[in-house]
């Protein structure tokens, strides 16, 4: 068989040579002529290394012939020259040809014009190499690859600028090693690259780790990378350094949080002036009136006094003396308490854990003399064991209002219970009497300083006892208030917090 009589490959698309057993081109087809822009005449009879390549090394061409015969194929791949001179990047395949008692008759020679295709796999690679370059130049982002298990395959500057790490230090390590140690225990890495594969991506902020064990506030961005078949391929990591960000505004927080704590001083301190104002505003009516009252009587007296002498009705002086005495006292008392009740807040507050039954014990037995003389009977069922207070203040507190049950009864022997119960996160006390009662027009005025329902001749005091547990209840950050009616009894109900 002659391999250049046979023309049945004349037809195929791509370029075909039929060569001698020595390499020389016997004939080809149209589509090789085409693309190397040689007639058949003129290349019949040349070595096919000649055909588009003047300088082709005929010991390569000769190897590659050996390969053919020792592998039944080789295939090259490179430039070549037309007729005209222009380039082509040609993909060349040699396949031996044997007549059938495995003599070698000569060679296939498959030619390929792959310029196009080879183009844009140069122009990807390049795209690619410019890329890489970009994303290894960037010095404010992180940005690196990892595998499918995490493992870190490439570095950036910006990653060592960031993390402290060169790409030697951290290729090949577990990407982990960026987490604080509680992150890592809870199993948090991870987690986040479960969740870029089911969502394909995963951002945050959070702290993050230094070579150096500095932490770092970090936005992160973990996306899933797939193949051109669709199967995930690794993860793609990009950190910016936040840092300064958080600090700012973390200062802001703690900025607003003192400016928020100075309003919250500055209204309680809004609050205290305003109730120091209307506590002046009652001393100035207590001057106007209740201080000026003794002061009057005694003038009053000692102007009599003065009109007996004159009148030598020395029998009259005594009486005279003995009311403006008493009126003295009076005044002396006004004082004195006046002076108690602005002490109550110029004192600090000992605050101490106190037993709730012994602070009440302790203020029924200041009072033992008039419980006596009363034949009262005083109930104390206390279901709070304890409370955070002054004990001072609130024995007082509690004898002041027992107190007030002893006195105002009109002859009936007094009931007084005491009471207290846990109520919405307070303690509360109920101090209940069965004494006259109060009218409820002045159920808010009788905490007022001095301020009297009944004559002294009837009841007896200064008015000043309410004022007292008021301020005191007040001091302890709770409340006070009065409910009753007319003839039927008071209670006195107290919130105060449990600590």
């Amino acid at each position: 068989m002659h391999l250049s009589s046979n023309l049945i490959f004349r037809n195929i698309a791509e370029g075909f040579f039929l060569l001698d057993e020595t390499g020389r081109i016997t004939t080809c087809n149209a589509a090789a002529s085409a693309i190397t822009g040689y007639d058949e005449a003129e290349i019949e009879g040349k070595p096919f290394n000649v055909i588009g390549d003047n300088q082709s090394d005929p010991i390569q061409y000769r190897s590659e012939l050996d390969e053919a015969l020792e592998r039944k194929k080789c295939v090259t791949e490179g430039w070549k020259l037309r007729k005209d001179g222009t380039r082509y990047w040609a993909e060349i395949s040699y396949s031996p040809v044997f007549d059938d008692s495995e003599v070698l008759l000569g060679f296939c020679v498959l030619l390929r014009d792959i310029t196009e295709q080879k183009k844009k796999q140069f122009d990807l690679l390049e795209s690619e190499e410019r890329y890489r370059l970009m994303v290894e130049q960037v010095a404010d982002y992180g940005i690196f690859m990892l595998d499918t298990d995490g493992r870190i395959v490439s570095w950036n500057e910006g990653a060592r600028r960031i993390k402290g790490y060169s790409a030697e230090d951290i290729i090949g390590k577990y990407f982990a090693i960026f987490y604080p140690e509680e992150d890592i225990l809870n199993g948090k890495p991870g987690w986040e690259l479960k969740v870029a594969v089911a969502t394909g991506k995963y951002e945050e902020e959070g702290w993050r780790l230094r070579k150096d064990g500095s932490r770092f506030w970090a936005n992160v961005v973990i996306t899933a990378v797939y193949d051109a078949e669709g199967r995930l391929s690794g993860f793609s990591k990009v950190t910016r350094d936040l840092t300064e960000r958080k600090m700012s505004e973390q200062a802001l927080q703690e900025s607003s949080d003192r400016y928020r704590q100075l309003a919250q001083e500055l209204s309680v301190a809004n609050s205290e002036l305003s109730s120091a104002n209307r506590e002046l505003e009652q001393f100035t009516a207590i001057v106007s009136h209740d201080l000026k009252e003794p002061v009057r009587t005694v003038r009053s007296f000692l102007y009599l006094m003065n009109q007996h002498v004159d009148q030598q009705k020395f029998d009259l002086l005594k009486s005279s003396i003995g009311k403006g005495i008493l009126a003295a006292q009076r005044m002396h008392e006004l004082i004195d308490n006046l002076l108690h009740y602005s002490q109550i807040s110029k004192i600090g507050l000992q605050r101490q854990k106190l037993n709730v039954e012994e602070v009440i014990g302790e203020a029924i037995q200041n009072l033992n003399d008039a419980v006596e003389q009363s034949g009262a009977h005083i109930r104390v069922q206390s279901e709070v064991p304890s409370i955070y207070g002054d004990r001072l203040q609130l024995v007082q507190l509690f004898q002041n209002l027992l107190a007030n049950a002893l006195k105002f009864t009109n002859g009936k022997k007094p009931e007084v219970e005491v009471k207290s119960w846990m109520e919405d996160g307070s303690v509360r006390f109920v101090v209940e009497d069965n004494g006259i009662g109060i009218s409820p027009e002045n159920l808010e005025k009788i905490f007022e300083i001095f301020r009297r329902l009944h004559f002294a001749s009837q009841y007896p005091g200064n008015g000043v006892g309410l004022a007292v547990c008021k301020k005191v209840v007040e001091r302890h950050r709770g409340r006070i208030w009065a409910e009753s009616t007319q003839g039927k009894g008071a209670s006195f109900h107290i919130m105060l917090p449990k600590i």
